[in-house]
């Protein structure tokens, strides 16, 4: 059976040197991600996966604003929401227990853990789950993916959670 690290290690893409990066910024792209985690650039949407794959593997966020960061340059780009999107999930078996692996709408798959957790937010004014993501990003949990987390959920007196890698996450 596999550690929970070593699993983390596997899904993971190579990691991206951000906080060694210090560009300049260099303005703004017309690029739009919008609440469905599409990605547009001057009103078009790019529908390469390879494209959008790779912007996002050099998006980050800096305190309000999202960027498109290389060692060179650092780019604004609009985001509606979140940048990606929660779409299915499924269980990992490690050492340390049962993890919910979630996987995104580029196809990226996202461990749920003290580092990567879930939390609630507004959205259209109601309390929505989002999954914290690496570099400020997250990803909206889907309507029926959270809907199928309702049915596995358990209660206690803070409410109802689902459990991953040892951790509680509440739902409310």
């Amino acid at each position: 059976m596999i550690s929970l690290t070593a699993l983390s290690k596997q899904l993971s893409e190579p990691s991206k040197p951000f906080d060694s990066w210090q560009p300049t910024q260099c303005g703004e792209l017309p690029i739009i991600i919008n609440e469905q985690g599409l990605w547009f650039y001057d009103g078009s949407e790019i529908t390469r996966p390879a494209m959008v794959k790779l912007f996002a593997s050099v998006l980050c966020k800096e305190g309000k604003q999202f960027y498109l960061k290389t060692p060179i340059e650092k780019i604004a780009i609009e985001v509606q929401d979140a940048p990606f999107v929660i779409v299915s999930w499924h269980i990992e078996n490690t050492e340390q227990g049962q993890v919910m692996c979630c996987v995104d709408n580029l196809a990226r798959q996202w461990l749920v853990s003290a580092e990567q957790p879930i939390y609630i937010q507004n959205y259209k004014t109601a309390a929505v789950p989002y999954l914290q993501l690496p570099y400020g990003c997250c990803a909206r949990v889907s309507r029926s993916v959270f809907y199928q987390w309702a049915e596995i959920a358990d209660a206690d007196e803070r409410g109802y959670f689902i459990k991953s890698a040892g951790e509680k996450f509440y739902l409310s």
